[in-house]
C-alpha cells in the first residue's frame, strides 16, 4: 500500500518493492515533483515528496500511488467505498452563492463515540505529518490525505437551527476559528453559517463553537466544492491557511466530493460507531470540463524522445496514469486524459508523461536530426542594419541588448506618457508589464548600471524592437554621455553635446544614401525644449534626437548633466534607402571655397540656410560647411552670427570667377531677402 501528501507519504516494505526506493527517487517528474527522500519509520517507508503547482491531483495518497505503480508497474491497492445515497429527509443546505459553491453534501450521523483514534491511525497520521485529535477529526485528516478531498465535521447538536447556509460573510461578523483566533469577515470572505451565525470559513477552517469535542454525540459531516480563487483570495486576506485550503486553491476533483463523503462515513461507523440518518446533496452547478481526445503518432513519439518506444510500452504506462487508450490505426494511439489531469491538451504533454515515467536518465543520449532550412531574410533590413552597425562600431559606441518590457514607473520616470501601452495579460513580474513603447527607458536604466559602477562616458546602440499604438516597430536607439574624447593627449575635456550625437547618426545614415534628410526643430515628451530635432527625409519622419530632460535624469538619479539620445525607425527607413555607392571618381578640377557670414535672427536654423543654398546652387554647388555661431556685443539682440562656406567645384572643367560669383550673389540675395538677414 502507498500512501502520500504535500509532506510525506508512506507505503509498507515488501519484497516487490525492495528496488522501489531508488526508482522512485530517481524518476525525474516535472509534473509531480521529484523524490526528496525515502525513510524509514518502524514498518513504514517514508517517502517525501515535492509536488508542483500544476499538480494537484498528487496531492493525496492515490494520487502519489498512481506516480509509484506507472514507475514501479505495481498495482495500486483502492480502498473499498461503500457508496451512499441521499435520504427522504433531508438537512436544511441553502447555498446563496452559488458560482462560489457548486455542490453541498452534508451527511448526519448520529450515536457516534468521541475517543483516540487507534494506534494505526494516529501512526498513519504522524506519518502524514500531522497531530491526531480524535476519531473523527483524524478520520476527516486522513480522507483528506488519501484521496484529495477536504472534509470538515460539525457538532450537529451545536449548529443553530439544525440547518447550514453558504454565503458571503456580512461586515461586521466575526467567527472564532478552531486555532483560537478570532478573525473578523468581510463581504468578500466565503463562509458556512447556520441559523444565526459564521460557523466556518469555507474550505479554510472551522468555528470553535461547533467543534467536535468528547461530549459530542452528533455530528454533520461537509463535503463540498468551493471555487479556488474564493478561497484563495480570503486565505491572503485573513492571513490564514490549512491542508484543505491548500487543496482547494489548486482545484479539487469534483468527482471525489462523493467518494471522500462515503470514505469518510465508512470509517467514522467503522471506529466511532453512530447512524447516518440524513443525507443530503445540493448541486448548483457542475464545472463545465472538456477532455480532449489527443492522437499520437509513433513517428512523433520518437522524434521527441529520440528513441525507439513500442506503443504497446505507452499504452501500458498511459494506463497506469489512469488515460484512457485506444488504438488509432496501425501505428497511432487516440488518449483521453483523466478529468483530474487539466494540464494535458496536446500531444506533446502525452509524450512527456511516458518520457518522464521511463526517466529522463533512462532515454538513451542523441544527437537531435535538424533539417537545414532556407529562411530568406529581408535583404533591404539586413543590409540597412548591418551598414548602420558597422558605423557605429567604427565610432566606438558599444551595443547593448535590453528586454522589450517596461513597467509604468520606468515610463513616468523617463518623463514619457503613452495612451495606453500594450499590456501583458500575465506579467512575470511587476517590472514587465507593459511592452515597451520607447528605448527611452530601457537606455536610461543601462546607463545608471554603468554610472554606478563607474562608467562615466557612455557610447551605447541597440536595435531593439517597440510597441506603440498595437503595431510592433523595429527600432534603432543611440544614447551619449560623458567626455567627447577620452584621451591624453587633449587637455580640454570637452563633454559631448547635442551635435556629437547628430554627427553619429548622419554618419549612421550616411552609407544608405538617403536623399533629402533634415533635422528640424521639434518638442518631443522625454527631451528639453530647445533641444530636441525630428529627424526627417523627404517629409517622412525617421526618428527623433535629443538631450534626454532634465526631470527624467533626476528621476532615475543620473549624475551626468547631460545624456544625449536619438531613437530611429528602422521600419521607416529601409523603404527610402538606395543602394550606397561606395567609390566616386576623384575630381581632377580645383575648387572654389567662398564664406557666407551672416546675422540671422535666433529661430533661423542652419537646415533652411542649407535648404536655401542648394535650391540655387545648381550641380557645382558641391558642399554647404557651419563653420562657426557669434553671439555677442556686435550682434543684434535676438540674432546671432553665423560663418558657413560654400564649395563650388565643376567636374567639366575649371570654374571660372563670373560662374561662381553669379551663382554665389544670387545665393546671398535670397538668404538676406528669405530669411530677414544680413550679410556681415
Amino acid at each position: 500500500a502507498i500512501a502520500g501528501s504535500l509532506r510525506t507519504a508512506s507505503y509498507r516494505s515488501s519484497d516487490s518493492s525492495a528496488n522501489c526506493d531508488q526508482r522512485v527517487r530517481a524518476a525525474s517528474s516535472p509534473m509531480s515533483g521529484n523524490a526528496q527522500s525515502v525513510a524509514s519509520a518502524g514498518d513504514d517507508r517514508i517517502l517525501e515528496v515535492e509536488v508542483t503547482t500544476n499538480r494537484p491531483d498528487c496531492l493525496n495518497i492515490l494520487g502519489i500511488a498512481r506516480e509509484v505503480s506507472a514507475i514501479s508497474q505495481a498495482p495500486v491497492k483502492r480502498p473499498k467505498i461503500t457508496a451512499y445515497s441521499v435520504t427522504k429527509e433531508k438537512v436544511p443546505v441553502t447555498i446563496s452563492d452559488r458560482e462560489d459553491c457548486g455542490r453541498y453534501i452534508a451527511t448526519v450521523i448520529k450515536g457516534v463515540r468521541v475517543e483516540e483514534s487507534p494506534q494505526w491511525l494516529k501512526e498513519r497520521i504522524e506519518a502524514l505529518g500531522l497531530r491526531p485529535i480524535n476519531n473523527i477529526v483524524d478520520i476527516t485528516n486522513f480522507c483528506l490525505m488519501e484521496l484529495g478531498q477536504p472534509l470538515h465535521t460539525f457538532d450537529y447538536d451545536q449548529l443553530l437551527g439544525k440547518k447550514i447556509v453558504v454565503r458571503r460573510a456580512r461586515r461586521g461578523e466575526e467567527i472564532k476559528t478552531l486555532d483560537g483566533q478570532t478573525r473578523k469577515l468581510d463581504d468578500n470572505i466565503l463562509i458556512i453559517a447556520d441559523e444565526k451565525r459564521p460557523v466556518a470559513i469555507a474550505g479554510i477552517m472551522g468555528g470553535e463553537e461547533t467543534q467536535i469535542t468528547s461530549l459530542t454525540k452528533d455530528i454533520l459531516l461537509e463535503s463540498a466544492h468551493f471555487s479556488l480563487a474564493v478561497v484563495r483570495k480570503a486565505s491572503r486576506s485573513l492571513g490564514m491557511t490549512s491542508d484543505s485550503a491548500y487543496r482547494f486553491e489548486r482545484g479539487v476533483n469534483w468527482d471525489t466530493i462523493d467518494t471522500g463523503a462515503n470514505r469518510a462515513v465508512d470509517l467514522i461507523l467503522k471506529l466511532a460507531g453512530g447512524t447516518l440518518e440524513i443525507r443530503t446533496d445540493v448541486i448548483t452547478h457542475k464545472p463545465k470540463t472538456v477532455r480532449p481526445v489527443i492522437t499520437i503518432r509513433q513517428d512523433e513519439i520518437e522524434a521527441l524522445m529520440g528513441t525507439k518506444l513500442p506503443l504497446a510500452k505507452c499504452k501500458a504506462i498511459l494506463t497506469k496514469l489512469d488515460f484512457d487508450v485506444k488504438p488509432s490505426g496501425k501505428d497511432a494511439l487516440k488518449v483521453t486524459p483523466p478529468i483530474f489531469r487539466g494540464d494535458i491538451s496536446q500531444a506533446v504533454d502525452i509524450i512527456e508523461e511516458v518520457a518522464r515515467i521511463i526517466g529522463y536518465d533512462q532515454l538513451p543520449m542523441t544527437q537531435p536530426l535538424i533539417k537545414a532550412t532556407n529562411i530568406s531574410p529581408d535583404p533591404s533590413k539586413r543590409s540597412n542594419k548591418r551598414l548602420m552597425y558597422e558605423r557605429l562600431i567604427a565610432q566606438g559606441y558599444s551595443e547593448i541588448i535590453t528586454i522589450s518590457m517596461t513597467n509604468q514607473r520606468n515610463l513616468e520616470k523617463s518623463a514619457l506618457t503613452f495612451a495606453p501601452p500594450l499590456k501583458i495579460v500575465n506579467p512575470l513580474s511587476g517590472d514587465q508589464e507593459f511592452m515597451r513603447p520607447s528605448l527611452l527607458p530601457s537606455f536610461l536604466s543601462v546607463s545608471v548600471s554603468n554610472l554606478n559602477h563607474g562608467e562615466k562616458n557612455l557610447r551605447f546602440f541597440e536595435f531593439g524592437r517597440i510597441y506603440l499604438n498595437g503595431v510592433e516597430r523595429e527600432t534603432l536607439g543611440v544614447l551619449a554621455a560623458g567626455q567627447r574624447y577620452d584621451d591624453w593627449r587633449i587637455n580640454k575635456k570637452d563633454q559631448a553635446d547635442f551635435y556629437d550625437l547628430k554627427g553619429i547618426v548622419e554618419s549612421a545614415l550616411g552609407p544608405l544614401g538617403l536623399k533629402e534628410l533634415s533635422f528640424e526643430q521639434g518638442q518631443e515628451q522625454g527631451f528639453d525644449p530647445g533641444a530636441c530635432a525630428v529627424i526627417k527625409c523627404a517629409g517622412k519622419v525617421l526618428g527623433i534626437l535629443g538631450r534626454v530632460s532634465g526631470e527624467a535624469l533626476h528621476k532615475w538619479d543620473i549624475k551626468t548633466p547631460h545624456v544625449f539620445f536619438a531613437q530611429l525607425d528602422v521600419d521607416a527607413i529601409a523603404p527610402l534607402a538606395k543602394a550606397p555607392v561606395w567609390l566616386s571618381a576623384i575630381n581632377d578640377y580645383p575648387s572654389v571655397v567662398r564664406d557666407v557670414s551672416l546675422a540671422v535672427k535666433q529661430d533661423v536654423t542652419f537646415e533652411q540656410i542649407k535648404a536655401i543654398c542648394v535650391s540655387l546652387g545648381g550641380e557645382n554647388l558641391k558642399n554647404v560647411r557651419f563653420v562657426e555661431e557669434y553671439v555677442g556685443e556686435k550682434i543684434l539682440s535676438g540674432q546671432r552670427g553665423i560663418v558657413f562656406s560654400l564649395v563650388y567645384q565643376s567636374a567639366k572643367g575649371t570654374l571660372k570667377e563670373n560662374e561662381v560669383s553669379q551663382t554665389h550673389e544670387a545665393i546671398c540675395r535670397e538668404l538676406v531677402g528669405q530669411l530677414d538677414a544680413t550679410r556681415r
